[in-house]
């Protein structure tokens, strides 16, 4: 996404997507949108200094019933070594601290351009349980074919 403060308004609908994608419970929203969107207004303010010409992406891949989120802007990072070694009560007011209390794996990379994280997340059965549903009416098509043939 482009570098603009703007378009932290398009994170609902990409997770939105997402959800729907890796079935995840429609309640779970604010869960994964909060850190989410720590990330990325940080990426776009401190890493690309709101330039317009650079870009954040947003990577999700699902495993073992957890997303894993990796937000990397176009900056030249920050050390997040010296943040990370400040007391709690010292890092009140930066968006680290919420990121560490709401995720799990939280680290950063390519001199902290780059954060990632994960979020465990409950599945939605009724969707689960329809999707089993389809596989095992397609199952039985396929055996039903092959007795007629």
């Amino acid at each position: 996404m482009q570098s603009r403060l703007s378009n932290l308004s398009e994170i609902d609908l990409f997770l939105d997507n997402i959800m729907q994608q890796f079935n995840v419970k429609e309640d779970f929203l604010g869960i994964l949108s909060i850190p989410l969107n720590e990330c990325v207004e940080n990426a776009i303010v401190h890493g690309n200094k709101c330039d317009e010409n650079k870009k954040v992406n947003i990577d999700v891949q699902y495993e073992k019933s957890k997303l894993l989120f990796s937000v990397t802007d176009e900056g030249i990072g920050f050390d997040y070594n010296s943040l990370l070694q400040k007391g709690i009560e010292q890092r009140t007011g930066n968006g680290l601290l919420l990121l560490e209390m709401l995720t799990e794996d939280l680290s950063f990379s390519k001199d902290g351009s780059q954060v990632s994280y994960k979020i465990d997340v409950p599945h939605s059965l009724y969707n689960n349980n329809e999707r089993l549903g389809v596989f095992q009416h397609s199952q039985e098509a396929v055996k039903s074919v092959q007795l007629m043939n």
